[in-house]
């Protein structure tokens, strides 16, 4: 189903669009309207497609921000950004709209294999995958704990709170936090990129399982920060939606780890570079 999905285009019409907040994001309501099945995991994305005035052709992919279901509808989260010709095209959408689009495809977000903590790390509309990972949790086992990190510039960026408020009474041990890097003077939450915010929040390391998703140079620099803490990198799982091609800086990655506080695991690379320093 994937492969063919993902190479013919489907077509979907628009139910909702709706501006969550001044700074531009949207939420999309979509439903598919060519007959044939729509079926997807979490995790997985539509690629839509746009016909520019100026640039032409676009594709661009959008992880799905709604949790699977028999109806054919699905949801995407969607920034819009003026260098970018298809988020535009999207929020400009209007009700009974037609869109062009293929998939779903992609990677599954998978759940742990045991009791591990969930810990969701996502910058913007990175939470989108986020979402419908929270209603296959809610389906296996409503008691996992579930820790959200919600990365985002401004107070005003900040949306989907009635959603993530419905979470924490769906789910016995879910929690979440917003860290804004630009926040007014009076903001109580987390300040600071994710990045600075959240290894200091992490007690312990070897009950967790890790989710990156969103900025690029944010999923490069934590995962490296994480392994040099002993995270073995299967316990980490990523999604860059842009800076695909980061490079972390190792003065930064040191500095990154050294705000983690947890000491219940092993750091070999950590242990052996300090061996190596003691030598010289």
């Amino acid at each position: 189903m994937a492969d063919k999905s993902c190479r013919l285009p489907r077509r979907a019409r628009v139910l909702r669009n709706t501006r969550l907040c001044v700074t531009g994001t949207f939420l999309l309501r979509f439903e598919v309207a060519d007959g044939e099945p729509f079926e997807f995991e979490p995790g997985q994305f539509v690629a839509i497609d746009c016909e520019h005035p100026t640039l032409g052709y676009r594709r661009s992919p959008y992880c799905i921000a709604s949790p699977p279901n028999p109806s054919g509808v699905f949801e995407l989260l969607v920034r819009e950004v003026p260098e970018g010709p298809v988020s535009v095209f999207l929020s400009r959408l209007e009700p009974s709209d037609l869109v062009s689009f293929r998939g779903p495809a992609g990677a599954v977000l998978p759940l742990p294999p045991d009791s591990r903590e969930i810990v969701l790390i996502a910058t913007g509309v990175g939470l989108s995958p986020f979402l419908p990972l929270l209603a296959r949790v809610a389906q296996t086992d409503p008691f996992h704990r579930v820790s959200l990190y919600w990365g985002l510039r401004l107070e005003e960026d900040i949306c989907l709170l009635d959603i993530l408020e419905g979470w924490t009474r769906r789910l016995g041990q879910f929690s979440y936090e917003v860290s804004l890097s630009r926040p007014p003077e009076n903001w109580t939450g987390l300040r600071g990129r994710v990045t600075e915010s959240v290894p200091p929040r992490l007690l312990s390391l070897g009950d967790k399982q890790f989710y990156l998703c969103g900025n690029g140079a944010m999923i490069v620099e934590l995962t490296e920060a994480l392994a040099l803490a002993g995270v073995p990198r299967s316990r980490i799982y990523d999604e860059p939606f842009f800076n695909l091609r980061h490079r972390a800086e190792r003065s930064l990655v040191r500095r990154l780890r050294d705000r983690i506080p947890a000491t219940d695991i092993s750091a070999p690379y950590e242990r052996l570079q300090q061996l190596l320093e003691q030598r010289r």
